[in-house]
């Protein structure tokens, strides 16, 4: 099994919270603790846009059942 640093790894994972609270926002269920969480989480460097937009990507792609390299002719 290959290993990731472990700082990638925790942006990587603060990064797919933050993307599941926008999704939320989209959809409008948003909530006091969302909205707390939300703004500690955007305060953190290492979290990136890129990164959100990297994990809105995938959540994304895992709802509609795809996975990212497969053919959905």
């Amino acid at each position: 099994m290959k290993s990731t640093p472990l700082k990638a790894d925790r942006f990587w994972k603060k990064s797919r919270i933050t993307a599941r609270i926008l999704l939320k926002t989209e959809r409008g269920r948003l909530n006091s603790r969302d909205l707390r969480l939300a703004g500690q989480l955007i305060e953190e460097v290492g979290v990136t846009n890129r990164l959100i937009d990297q994990a809105m990507s995938f959540l994304k792609a895992r709802k509609n059942g795809y996975r990212l390299l497969d053919k959905h002719n």
